[in-house]
């Protein structure tokens, strides 16, 4: 039923006393049910660009999924013409569950089958599975490379080409790749700028996108990046989702791209109900492309906007809050919001400066012991760091102290080695063009088939621009290997010949089929392998999720579940109601809430990071972001927030004595206790490395001087004398640093350096 054939609520007047108006309101009555003034005006928007600003713990999942049944049973739309999008699989499906439980329990006669709700890649695949064949060079069988798979080609390409992987590293060059798509909707053409860096880069570019092309693969940026040309392109296409999406809601907006924002502007320039609902505060992801002014201007692109504030934290307890929003009221880049909570006061936020990294782990075993005691279970208790390198130090202090923990890292399942061997069988059954899967199942299990011989069928077939796959079943190409390596090709051929009927099946038959074929079981026993039980019941998981997969998706078959493993988040790792301590990076933690959180290292050159502080030509938008990705942590406790921080932290085999964080500073004295964080904060960072006892190094501020960890950088000032003789320097990727001379090894460079 259109939109139209339907009362419209103010039509009705939805307050008013009319027999149709008391009709309509018994209706949204139950839909309204428990939601505050804000949250009910955001839910009723039916027409028009609708912008929530949702503050932390507001409730904004709760106003997204009674937005849709309220457009289905009330406004009748289908629920297929609804998109949702989110950023986790993991939200995707806890919204989809929700929507479905309010369908059943209102009674709306429909279910939630034919609704889009997803990420936006897998929205994307969705659409490119049917029309990607528009664009010539892909087809709809095309594969998913995670960040592994492109930085495994990028390096092939970097040694096939004659670089040093040193120098330019393949992952540099990836990351490189990535943000020009997000931030340019495109790589650059290869060009001779005489910029040796940027032309390497741009020229490795050109070859991973043919090599990609050739392998018929998308990486992640791709998926979104061909849709937009594909509508650019097809405007036939376009259309037809633009009409088809009466209603398209964004959740999390602030941490769009700028090719996700041309995608919904496409997707929601017939109808122009788009609503975005999201927090400038909790933008994190600027690194990758992210770009926050697309909230922050949203008024502006969507004329006629009607805006939404939703303040009102359900969460945390006040002193939480309060603290929380002292610390991101210091930040430029944002709409004023005031959040308030009538949840209770609350205790005060803990701090605790500790010696080091181990006696950091320590004092957090000794602290959530305390929590358990008082009844908090490990599984309502988080831990969250700025850098993975933490994470070990924390693991080992749990480990001692006899706490159960598990790691939120959802991809690194599937990055195992076992995994990643199964599923590159998968993939070539349903794209034999896809070259780094083809490369993983000569030694998946091993055979005989060397590096020398690979690298002989890689060039035959680059030479005839055809797939990896092509020499396999080739006589010209197996001709070119010798004794054991040739037999080895010819059973492989068989192989894939006998479980290429598979591919249309369900996954776990072809997954079952992958592994009796290639003996694979047989091969995990045959190797010494102190890890060969967890191996074994890796593959078990792996067995279990394809069965999994198969039940939830009849229709999805391999090259579903394919898509679904591809597209996994570290959110998606986390195991709810399981007894056990959660450890993640604050990025992670996006979207969670714990009744106690710890937030590790608060201190400078960690959060804020190091990067962030010396990038210079980002002036203070690189401290705002990671100044709100301390609120994130913040947000996400209700009960108990304690932060820790050590005086000396060992990282790159370096011992550095620690300044405590700025952000510490900007948490008012009376919600914080244990450390005062106005007397000592924050000086310039000192820098403890191996002693150098060369006493040729005589150093004058101007002077340009090379360092083990921090690169280049020039002498900007020095003080002290003796032993506490201290050297600042403007490193040029690190920024200003203070390093104490004795120990610090700095070398000086030569004088046609020097300004």
């Amino acid at each position: 039923m259109s939109t139209s054939s339907r009362p419209r609520q103010e039509d009705l007047g939805l307050f008013a006393d009319s027999p149709a108006a008391k009709s309509v309101r018994r209706d949204a009555s139950e839909l309204l049910t428990g939601l505050n003034d804000a949250q009910r005006t955001a839910v009723l928007h039916a027409d028009g660009p609708l912008l929530i600003l949702a503050g932390a713990g507001s409730g904004k999942t709760r106003v997204i999924t009674r937005r849709i049944a309220y457009l289905v049973r009330e406004r009748g739309l289908r629920p297929d013409e609804i998109l949702a999008i989110t950023f986790t699989n993991k939200a995707a499906g806890e919204m989809r569950e929700r929507v479905e439980h309010l369908f059943a329990e209102w009674g709306t006669g429909v279910d939630g089958r034919g609704m889009w709700v997803s990420t936006f890649h897998s929205m994307c695949a969705r659409i490119l599975r049917r029309d990607i064949a528009l664009l010539g060079d892909f087809t709809r069988d095309f594969s998913i490379y995670d960040t592994d798979d492109r930085n495994r080609v990028i390096k092939e390409i970097v040694e096939r080409e004659g670089y040093d992987t040193t120098r330019f590293k393949p992952s540099a060059i990836g990351a490189w790749i990535s943000k020009e798509k997000n931030v340019s909707s495109g790589v650059p053409a290869a060009t001779e700028t005489g910029d040796l860096e940027r032309d390497v880069f741009t020229r490795v570019a050109a070859k991973y996108d043919e090599t990609m092309r050739r392998s018929n693969a998308l990486d992640f940026d791709d998926l979104l990046l061909r849709v937009v040309e594909l509508f650019e392109k097809e405007p036939g296409v376009r259309d037809s989702y633009a009409r088809r999406f009466r209603q398209v809601m964004v959740d999390e907006y602030q941490d769009t791209n700028r090719v996700q924002y041309l995608l919904m502007r496409h997707l929601a320039g017939f109808h122009k109900n788009l609503a975005a609902c999201g927090d400038p505060d909790q933008s994190i992801y600027g690194w990758r492309g992210a770009d926050v002014r697309n909230i922050l201007e949203f008024e502006r692109d969507f004329p006629n906007t009607t805006t939404v504030r939703l303040e009102q934290n359900y969460r945390s307890a006040q002193n939480i809050l309060k603290a929380a929003q002292a610390v991101i009221r210091n930040n430029r880049q944002r709409k004023e919001k005031d959040l308030w909570s009538e949840r209770e006061l609350g205790a005060r936020v803990q701090a605790i400066e500790c010696g080091d990294e181990d006696d950091e782990g320590r004092e957090i075993a000794t602290q959530i012991k305390g929590l358990v005691a008082r009844g908090v279970t490990h599984d309502k208790i988080a831990i969250f760091y700025r850098a993975n390198f933490m994470q070990r130090a924390i693991e080992r202090a749990l480990r001692l102290s006899s706490i159960p923990y598990q790691i939120v890292a959802g991809t690194e399942f599937f990055q195992r080695r076992e995994i990643k061997d199964l599923v590159a069988w998968l993939r070539v059954l349903v794209n034999p063009s896809d070259d780094e899967a083809c490369r993983r199942t000569f030694g998946a299990p091993s055979r005989g088939i060397g590096d020398k011989t690979v690298d002989e069928l890689s060039r035959w077939c680059e030479n005839r621009r055809v797939p990896l796959s092509t020499a396999v079943k080739s006589e010209e190409a197996r001709r070119l290997v010798r004794g054991k390596g040739k037999s080895a090709l010819v059973d492989l051929a068989a192989i894939q010949e006998r479980l290429r009927a598979r591919a249309d099946g369900p996954a776990l038959a072809a997954l079952e089929a992958v592994i009796q074929e290639t003996d694979y079981w047989k091969w995990l026993e045959s190797q010494a392998d102190r890890d060969d039980v967890d191996r074994a019941a890796n593959v078990e998981e792996l067995l279990a999720n394809a069965g999994t997969y198969d039940q939830s998706e009849p229709e999805g078959g391999v090259r579903g579940f394919l898509q679904d493993i591809a597209l996994v988040s570290d959110v998606d790792g986390l195991q709810e109601g399981v007894a056990k301590v959660s450890l993640m990076t604050l990025h992670s933690a996006k979207g969670l809430e714990f009744p106690a959180v710890f937030i590790a290292g608060l201190e400078e050159n960690l959060l804020p990071h190091s990067r962030a502080i010396g990038e210079a030509e980002n002036g203070e938008a690189a401290i705002e972001e990671e100044r709100r990705l301390f609120y994130v942590g913040m947000t996400r406790a209700q009960e108990h927030l304690l932060l820790t921080l050590a005086k000396v932290r060992r990282h790159f085999g370096q011992t550095a004595w620690c300044d405590p964080s700025r952000f510490l500073g900007e948490i008012p004295a009376e919600l914080l206790e244990g450390y005062s964080a106005q007397d000592d904060f924050p000086s310039e960072p000192s820098y403890v490395a191996e002693v150098d006892d060369d006493p040729m190094e005589r150093l004058t501020p101007g002077a340009w001087v090379q360092h083990e960890h921090f690169g280049r950088g020039v002498v900007l000032r020095i003080s002290g004398s003796g032993p506490n003789t201290r050297v600042s320097v403007r490193f040029t990727q690190y920024g200003e640093k203070m390093l104490i001379q004795q120990y610090a090894k700095l070398r000086r460079l030569d004088a046609d350096l020097e300004e």
